[in-house]
């Protein structure tokens, strides 16, 4: 079981991370840098973030590609770390399948604590200065070779090193083969440099997926839910979920006696801050800004448990 999950879920990263890497370069090759900062910029930016965030189906690692463009893009960093917790947690098979399984109210709730905490966690980190904790070279371009013609043939043709360096007159043709060559080395590079720490991060959870029964949270429905909330919070930063994957074992969770903000804490804290997410971010981040976003997704998740637990309290 532990192998043939690990088979299918490194298949599906990898090929996830080649197509979007691929996607977000070319953006980043065919929209204007200021184009990009301008619209992930400021309290719209946080909006702009979010809402990306929030359509795009990605489970927490196969976010990571797109965060490289966008930081690359030099998009702001704030709505950007907003962009990385809403992203796992909220799209619309989620929000169907929350709807189905729960019911509306609890729908709302989670869908506005975790777009609440995601944007509050984006300010907070840009306002501190975790940006400088970004490794360096994660601010470099994709470098690849491509080929520039001279739109009045007084030039041979040049080898140059970026796609958009070289122009002949102001002005410049590359070949849609080129360029699709030159996404393509990029993003390669970019998986190689990831490969590692994506092997680790995904046999961990291959371990996790299992060897670790969903009867063995069983026994905690009889802990106290003000304990339990938080203990479940951590539980769920060591397993490797999907939000959507996640739904129908909460359910199951729920029918035997496991209080609704529990699962909630477990899912978004499983979903939004995985370890195999942690190690691959380790690649990308230093220490303290990996260490804050942890705690800030253990804060998202023990705060929308806390509140859906009082809501089904009430109702």
């Amino acid at each position: 079981m532990a192998a043939d999950f690990f088979v299918s879920a490194f298949t599906e990263l990898a090929i996830l991370f080649l197509i979007i890497s691929m996607l977000v370069s070319a953006v980043n090759l065919y929209l204007p840098t200021s184009k990009i900062t301008t619209l992930l910029t400021g309290n719209t930016g946080y909006g702009v973030a979010m809402g990306l965030g929030a359509i795009t189906p990605f489970c927490s690692c196969s976010t990571l590609p797109m965060l490289v463009g966008l930081i690359r893009a030099n998009a702001s960093f704030g709505p950007l770390m907003a962009f990385l917790i809403t992203s796992p947690l909220l799209n619309p098979f989620v929000i169907s399948l929350f709807w189905i399984t729960f019911s509306p109210a609890v729908t709302i709730i989670y869908s506005i604590c975790v777009i609440t905490m995601a944007g509050l966690s984006g300010a907070l980190l840009q306002k501190f200065n975790f940006q400088s904790y970004i490794r360096p070279e994660l601010f470099e371009p994709l470098q690849a070779t491509c080929k520039t013609a001279c739109t009045d043939d007084s030039e041979p043709v040049q080898e140059v090193t970026t796609c958009s360096s070289k122009k002949c007159g102001g002005t410049s043709k590359i070949s849609p083969m080129t360029t699709a060559q030159t996404l393509m080395l990029g993003a390669l590079k970019q998986l190689k440099e990831m490969l590692p720490y994506m092997v680790l991060g995904v046999a961990i959870g291959a371990l996790l997926h299992g060897f670790v029964p969903v009867s063995a949270f069983d026994t905690l429905a009889t802990i106290n839910v003000y304990l339990l909330i938080p203990l479940s919070a951590l539980i769920g930063i060591f397993l490797y979920v999907r939000a959507s994957t996640m739904i129908p074992i909460a359910a199951s969770m729920i029918a035997k006696g496991l209080s609704v903000g529990a699962v909630m804490s477990l899912t978004i804290a499983g979903a939004g801050a995985s370890l195999p997410e942690m190690i691959m971010l380790r690649k990308m981040f230093k220490w303290p800004l990996l260490i804050a976003f942890v705690l800030l997704v253990l804060a998202t998740a023990i705060v929308t448990g806390f509140t859906i637990e009082l809501l089904a309290m009430t109702i």
